[in-house]
């Protein structure tokens, strides 16, 4: 199988590059400026959800070094995401060492940290046994609610793509526990830059995703962020609470859907 950023495909227009930018920069949804320890108040648990995406690790790790959290909890099981996770860490030329097959996202995360990071032991959590992104927030609350931990705050780091319905999962999850604060950063926000608009770029200027795939992405997420039949919001699936969707982010949706119906007809998965 071919890995995410090496799929080929087309280039796209300026108009189909802002849309796609646009809904990125929505969806990568980041609560506080920056992870320095003058602007973050520091929290309880720092929760990095499991994804293919490999900057998040690193960030989370210089994020939990720098004091932003006392514990760091990696959340994820074997999902659709899984088989992207193992590959991309077998390719990574750091992470490569790390064994992957037959193993849940968390602990493969959770030995990067350990053997890459030197984050120690003691401080890492495991949720092993999502397989979606509401379970991501479900069984990291049910698991923190066995912790010694008196939980006021979490600190989320999550797939860009993913961030946004991440943290209206873990506030559904937390409405019965009054008082806790949930902060998101997106660990970068996706750009498709005008000089390479077949690939989608991290902070760094690294190819992430292919454009193709990066559309399909958020096309699915901005689904599932809409409360109607089809949606994860009350109306729907009823995963999340409503979300307010910008007017502009809406009409890039519908632009970029509009070009790409078989992506929005693939979108529906948890």
């Amino acid at each position: 199988m071919p890995s995410e950023s090496n799929q080929r495909s087309e280039p796209v227009g300026a108009q189909a590059r802002d849309d796609a930018n646009r809904i990125a920069a929505y969806l990568a949804r980041r609560d506080i400026a920056s992870l320095s320890p003058a602007v973050v108040p520091r929290a309880d648990v720092l929760v990095l959800c499991g994804s293919a995406v490999l900057a998040s690790i690193g960030i989370a790790a210089t994020a939990f070094q720098v004091g932003l959290a006392d514990r760091l909890l990696v959340s994820g099981g074997i999902g659709h995401s899984t088989p992207h996770l193992r590959q991309a860490v077998r390719e990574n030329p750091r992470y490569g060492d790390v064994p992957t097959d037959a193993r849940p996202e968390s602990a493969i995360i959770a030995e990067i940290l350990r053997t890459h990071h030197a984050v120690p032991d003691a401080a890492i959590l495991i949720e092993d046994e999502s397989t979606n992104c509401g379970e991501n927030a479900e069984f990291s609350v049910d698991l923190l609610k066995l912790t010694p931990l008196k939980l006021r705050s979490i600190l989320l780091l999550q797939d860009p793509t993913m961030q946004r319905r991440t943290h209206e999962c873990f506030r559904r999850s937390l409405r019965d526990a009054a008082g806790v604060r949930v902060l998101s950063y997106a660990p970068f926000v996706p750009t498709v830059p005008d000089h390479d608009a077949r690939n989608v770029h991290d902070g760094d200027g690294r190819t992430v995703w292919s454009m193709r795939r990066f559309t399909a992405l958020i096309l699915g997420e901005m689904c599932r962020l809409h409360d109607d039949d089809h949606g994860y919001g009350p109306r729907g699936a009823n995963f999340i609470d409503h979300v307010d969707i910008p007017s502009d982010v809406m009409d890039a949706f519908q632009r970029l859907a509009g070009a790409h119906p078989h992506s929005v007809r693939q979108a529906w998965r948890p």
